[in-house]
This record gives structure tokens, C-alpha cells and sequence, in this order.
């Protein structure tokens, strides 16, 4: 994947759509992922509310890529707009951390808030390494939540 084509690509369709792009940066995260941070004054118009544009803004990058990468692997980005990904990940692992705590104070499962798929990845995976609690994903749909499991 050539990130400069992708940041052309996340570019074009900002000013198409008639906003401003500042900068965008590409940054290679541990994991392997591409997180691909733009920097625009028109941020509540390319985030939506609670991020629904952006994730159908996201969405389009990912299948520009897939489209247009030779290997069809599974392509790991995330694009963040004035850093609204980056701390709602962070909202999400401090939520986390919390509710594994009351887990464990309370020896019992603890039910978090419905979740997209994104979010409940984050819990996930935040959770991952601990001993003492392990994650499941439950219900169906919109109402598909993150059970944190007390581990004795």
C-alpha cells in the first residue's frame, strides 16, 4: 500500500466535499496498523455526529485501498480527524479499565454499553493481557455490548 496515494486520495475527497485538509500525516502503529491523522478547521463536518461520518468516510478509504492494492489482505487503517479517533480510544480504555476493576472488586461480570465493532475491538484487545478477566462479545446488532468475565 503506498500511503502517499491514500493521503492524495483522503485529500481529493475532502476539498471534493469542499472542505479544508491542513495536513494529513501517516503513522505506523505497533500493531501493523496505518493510522492516517488529518488536521482540517471543517472537523464537525468530516466527523458527524458521534463519528458517523467518519466511519463512512473510513469505510470509503478502506475499499479505495482494496481495490487498488494487488494482495486483497485484509487492510488494517484508521483515519483520524483532529485526533477524535485517538481519544476516543483512550475514552473507551479508560471506560475499560474501569469496568474490569468493578469485575474484580465485585468477583462478577460486568455488561459495558452497546459497542460497534471498532469499540468492542479496543476493549478487547485492552483486556487481552489480564489474567484475572476475560472478554465475550454478546447480543445481537445495535445492542451488541462487551461482557467483561471475572476470572478466579
Amino acid at each position: 500500500m503506498n500511503h502517499q496515494i491514500v493521503s492524495q486520495f483522503i485529500q481529493e475527497c475532502i476539498e471534493k466535499m469542499g472542505f479544508s485538509c491542513e495536513s494529513i500525516e501517516d503513522i505506523v502503529s505497533e500493531d501493523g496498523s496505518t493510522v492516517f491523522s488529518v488536521q482540517s478547521k471543517d472537523s464537525k463536518y468530516l466527523i458527524g455526529r458521534d463519528g458517523e461520518t467518519l466511519q463512512s468516510f473510513q469505510h470509503l478509504v478502506r475499499s479505495f485501498i482494496e481495490k487498488n492494492t494487488k494482495h486483497k489482505e485484509k487492510v488494517l487503517i484508521l483515519l483520524d480527524i483532529n485526533n477524535y479517533q485517538k481519544e476516543k480510544i483512550e475514552k473507551i480504555k479508560t471506560i475499560a479499565h474501569m469496568m474490569a476493576e468493578r469485575s474484580r472488586f465485585f468477583q462478577s461480570s460486568v455488561e459495558l454499553d452497546p459497542m460497534n465493532s471498532f469499540e468492542r475491538h479496543v476493549v478487547h484487545e485492552y483486556l487481552a493481557d489480564k489474567s484475572d478477566v476475560e472478554t465475550k462479545s454478546e447480543g445481537f446488532g445495535i445492542q451488541r455490548r462487551v461482557v467483561i468475565h471475572y476470572k478466579k
